[in-house]
């Protein structure tokens, strides 16, 4: 698979990277709060970022505080990565003055997000080409996921949700490949899936549930497999991953004084610390009217902003009848619905300031297994829907990911189901905010109109 298509996938990592290099927005408070662990650990050597949390173009109000110090509430994963990679840019800086905060910023996030989010790309490019046997089918797939989805404007953005959905799409790939290919993988190998099934887990801690999942998927493809090894097999993915969860866990021995505390439960805004007190750490129960919102819903919904997805269902049908893919068909359904089912039960499933569902995206590559087998007379559908579903988040990738939040709540207000009254709401406001840009005359189209009017409503004037 490798071998045969390196040529094309090279070819859809370019393009997806240009894409996420071109388009960067400042992040905000979320994006901030890990720029100030970036920036505090390599400038001043420690962990507290209380140089940088009020400070113009890093303030940040998402941050812990504890025991007279500020420190970011996120999980560590990206400024790991984006700490070492800071390094000898803050080097250049010191000798230089250059490169300035803005430009620093954009580099991280292009290396960070962008590259992984490209690579994840040209795996799904390699898979879908191997399974669909088609060049273009696979060139589809592997558009209609990295610019027809949330993964476009938050690869762009200092966010963990794009990160860690590249390193839980890897190791997927990886373990497919070992269920493809009978030799014996090499230590490293096994080991690679561990570590990034675990750096994926201290980016983004909800991936928990995609973690035990793939963790499934990989107990499958070893059964019955490897003889006396698959002890090895088995040993070495727990070290893989038990190295990154040990570096969280003294990132949280050092700031908050025990291994198994987190920044969430330290949180300096009243807000963020009523909400993380509900459930656990502001998980409740599953929500049936949550997952509404979040998938169908006119102003926020998954297959509203993405209607390409649609296109899976369809795919999971066709795939049901080829034995050979049940297995990934089966991990995909699980990852999609146990995380959707999971965050409906969130104090804020829609990410507050957010053009989408962003704690959706890490489950997004898992789209690409359903897409890839759609039926060849659907492809003139397929084309269809995904340019309007690139459209869409092309435009939120140029504008801003910070919508204010007040359309959800107000809709949530409306009721359960209360589909032509939000519709209309969303209309009247497209139509009162048009400009003669050309990319907002073709957002004229009902789908995107209805969907991205938040939007609209943001921008700058």
């Amino acid at each position: 698979m490798m071998r045969n298509y390196a040529k094309d996938a090279l070819i859809v990592f370019l393009l997806l990277a240009l894409v996420y290099a071109y388009f960067f927005q400042n992040p905000g408070a979320n994006g901030n709060s890990r720029f100030n662990l970036i920036f505090a650990a390599v400038q001043e050597g420690r962990l507290a970022i209380d140089s940088f949390h009020d400070r113009d173009g890093t303030q940040t109000t998402e941050k812990a505080y504890h025991d007279g110090h500020y420190y970011s509430d996120k999980a560590i994963g990206p400024s790991l990565v984006g700490g070492f990679l800071y390094v000898p840019l803050y080097g250049m800086y010191r000798l230089f003055h250059h490169p300035s905060l803005y430009f620093a910023k954009w580099i991280l996030t292009f290396l960070v997000v962008g590259i992984p989010s490209a690579a994840a790309g040209s795996v799904m490019f390699l898979l879908s080409r191997h399974w669909s046997q088609s060049r273009w089918r696979a060139f589809g797939v592997a558009m209609a996921i990295g610019l027809g989805t949330l993964g476009l404007p938050y690869g762009v953005v200092f966010y963990s949700h794009q990160f860690a959905a590249s390193l839980c799409f890897f190791a997927f790939f990886l373990m497919y490949r070992m269920k493809e290919d009978p030799g014996t993988p090499a230590n490293g190998y096994v080991f690679l899936i561990g570590l990034l099934l675990g750096w994926a887990l201290i980016s983004e801690y909800p991936t928990a549930v995609i973690v035990l999942a793939l963790a499934g998927y990989y107990g499958f493809v070893i059964a019955g497999r490897y003889g006396p090894r698959r002890w090895r097999m088995m040993v070495l993915p727990v070290l893989g991953g038990l190295l990154p969860i040990f570096l969280q866990a003294m990132y949280n021995r050092l700031c908050f004084g025990d291994f198994l505390s987190i920044g969430y439960g330290y949180e300096s805004n009243p807000v963020f610390v009523s909400g993380m007190r509900q459930g656990l750490m502001g998980i409740r129960w599953p929500d049936a009217e949550t997952m509404f919102y979040m998938t169908f819903h006119p102003t926020v919904g998954l297959f509203w902003q993405s209607p390409v997805l649609l296109l899976s269902v369809v795919g999971a049908g066709f795939l049901l009848r080829k034995h050979p893919r049940r297995a990934e068909l089966i991990l995909a359904v699980c990852v999609i619905c146990a995380y959707i089912a999971v965050f409906s039960g969130y104090y804020m499933w829609w990410g507050g300031w957010a053009v989408g569902v962003r704690h959706l995206i890490p489950i997004l590559p898992f789209f690409c297994i359903p897409l890839s087998l759609i039926p060849r007379r659907l492809d003139g559908v397929f084309a269809g829907l995904c340019a309007v579903s690139v459209e869409q988040m092309l435009i939120a990738a140029a504008r801003t990911i910070s919508v204010p939040e007040t359309m959800v709540l107000r809709i949530r207000r409306l009721g359960f189901l209360n589909i032509p009254t939000s519709t209309a709401i969303a209309g009247n406001s497209l139509w009162k905010a048009v400009s003669p840009r050309i990319s907002e005359i073709f957002s004229l189209v009902w789908i995107p109109g209805a969907v991205l009017s938040p939007c609209w409503r943001a921008r700058p004037d």
